[in-house]
């Protein structure tokens, strides 16, 4: 396995996120700013502006980055087994012995608490997604795409 596929299935969901993020805007401001840069005189080698070799598709792009929203575990990332685990201490081989944060530096014990919202299948594919918080989405998630970053035992 080369490094850069070790690395790729060691990644986090928040690291694989990041390097994305600003890829979006990337694209939205050369579009918008494709005829003004022939103002500006960025032109390429060949005397004409560099356009993609590709026509484009894409009609619309909604792009949400929600810091401070809710977070996965309670809306589209359910866990079954997590009702089984409530109220049990974090097992030393999930923490490792690392401080979680700094908020519960002075707990004596850590223990597990599945979302306290209703989960239930949504859509003809049947995700199962917080249909509680989230009754109008649930209602158009067969036309919307998710990413889920699994990691694969080696």
């Amino acid at each position: 396995m080369s490094l850069l596929q070790e690395y790729l299935q060691l990644e986090t969901r928040r690291q694989f996120f990041s390097r994305g993020k600003n890829a979006l805007g990337y694209a939205a401001l050369a579009s918008l700013l494709g005829p003004a840069m022939k103002l500006w005189g960025a032109e390429s080698q060949t005397g004409s502006l560099a356009l993609p070799h590709f026509p484009a598709k894409v009609k619309n792009i909604i792009y949400l980055q929600m810091v401070g929203g809710p977070s996965q575990m309670d809306l589209y990332d359910y866990k079954s087994a997590m009702g089984d685990w409530y109220d049990k201490d974090l097992p030393d081989s999930i923490r490792r012995g690392q401080r979680l944060t700094t908020m519960p530096s002075g707990q004596k014990r850590f223990p597990i608490a599945p979302s306290k919202w209703k989960f239930s299948p949504a859509g003809q594919c049947g995700l199962m997604m917080n249909t509680e918080l989230l009754p109008w989405t649930s209602k158009c998630v067969d036309d919307m795409a998710f990413i889920r970053k699994r990691i694969f035992p080696r």
